[in-house]
C-alpha cells in the first residue's frame, strides 16, 4: 500500500512538472508581435530552456526519487545497525562490571575460607585469570587482534617489576623490568597509564632483544596496579596490530587493574 502510494505521488509530480515546463516554456517564446512587417518568431532563450529542463526532470523523477529515498533508506539503516552495536556494547560492559562486582564478593567471603597458603594463592591466580579472560573477550573483537594481558608484580627487594601470569599463556622476551625501564618500568615509576597505538614509535619502549628484531605486538596499554598508596605492579595489554585504544577499553583496562590489585591486596591480607 505504502509502495503504490509512493508510486501514485511521484506520477503526480511528474504530469505537474511536465505541463509546467511545457506551458512555460510555450508561453515564453510565443510571438508577441503579429505584424507582417515585424514578428517575433519562437526563439529559445535561457528561461525557455529553465522551463524545458522541468519536463526532463518530470521525466527522470522517478530514477531520481528512487535514488534519493533509497539512499537515505540506506542511511538510516546504517545508523540503526550504529545504534544497535552501541547498546550491545553498552549492554556487554554492563554485564561485565556487574560479573566483576558479584566475583569480588564470592572471592573476598572464598579467600577468607582458605585453609593454606597453597589454596590462596591459587584462588589468587585463578580470580585474576577469570578477569583477564573476561577483559580480553570484551577487547579482543577481532580474532587477529590476539590480544594479550600480563600482570607484573613489584618485587621491593631486586627494585623491578617481575612478570607473574597472563592470559593467555605466554613467555616474554623479557621477565623483569628495573624501574624506568622501558615503558613498564616508566609507567610504574610514574604511575600513570600510558597507551600506545604504535610501540614502536614511542620513545620510552625498550625494544625486545636488545633491538634486533622489532616488537612481536604493536598496540599496548600500560597501566598501574595499586591499592590506595600502596604500589602492587603494573599491568599490560597488547595487541598484534596497531591501533588506538578506546575510551571504553581504556575503562575495562583500569578495571581489570582495579580488579587485580583487590586479588592480590585479600591474599596478601589473609
Amino acid at each position: 500500500m505504502m509502495d503504490e502510494g509512493w508510486r501514485r505521488h511521484i506520477w503526480i509530480a511528474q504530469l505537474i512538472l511536465a505541463v509546467a515546463g511545457l506551458a512555460g516554456a510555450a508561453l515564453h517564446a510565443a510571438p508577441l508581435r503579429l505584424s507582417p512587417a515585424s514578428q517575433n518568431w519562437p526563439i529559445l532563450d535561457a528561461v525557455d530552456l529553465g522551463w524545458l529542463a522541468l519536463v526532463v526532470v518530470a521525466v527522470l523523477l522517478p530514477g531520481l526519487s528512487k535514488f534519493t529515498f533509497g539512499g537515505v533508506s540506506v542511511e538510516m539503516q546504517e545508523v540503526k545497525q550504529s545504534a544497535d552495536q552501541l547498546v550491545d556494547v553498552i549492554s556487554d560492559y554492563a554485564n561485565l562490571v556487574q560479573n566483576w562486582s558479584t566475583s569480588a564478593v564470592l572471592y573476598t567471603d572464598l579467600i577468607a575460607r582458605a585453609s593454606n597458603d597453597a589454596e590462596l594463592a591459587e584462588l589468587m591466580s585463578n580470580y585474576i585469570r577469570d578477569r583477564m579472560g573476561e577483559a580480553r573477550d570484551f577487547l579482543s573483537a577481532d580474532p587477529k587482534d590476539n590480544v594479550r594481558v600480563a600482570l607484573w608484580i613489584f618485587d621491593p627487594e631486586r627494585a623491578s617489576l617481575e612478570f607473574r601470569l597472563s592470559v593467555p599463556t605466554f613467555k616474554p622476551t623479557q621477565s623483569a623490568y628495573a624501574l624506568r625501564e622501558g615503558m613498564i618500568g616508566q609507567a610504574f615509576v610514574e604511575q600513570r597509564r600510558f597507551m600506545e597505538a604504535d610501540v614502536t614509535t614511542a620513545p620510552c619502549y625498550k625494544s625486545t632483544r636488545g633491538g634486533r628484531q622489532k616488537p612481536p605486538y604493536r598496540a599496548v596499554w600500560c597501566g598501574p596496579v595499586s591499592r590506595g598508596q600502596e604500589r602492587i605492579g603494573m599491568l599490560t595489554i597488547d595487541k598484534k596490530t596497531a591501533a588506538l585504544f578506546s575510551a571504553a577499553a581504556d575503562d575495562i583496562a583500569k578495571g581489570l587493574a582495579a580488579q587485580c590489585a583487590l586479588a592480590i591486596d585479600q591474599y596478601r591480607t589473609h
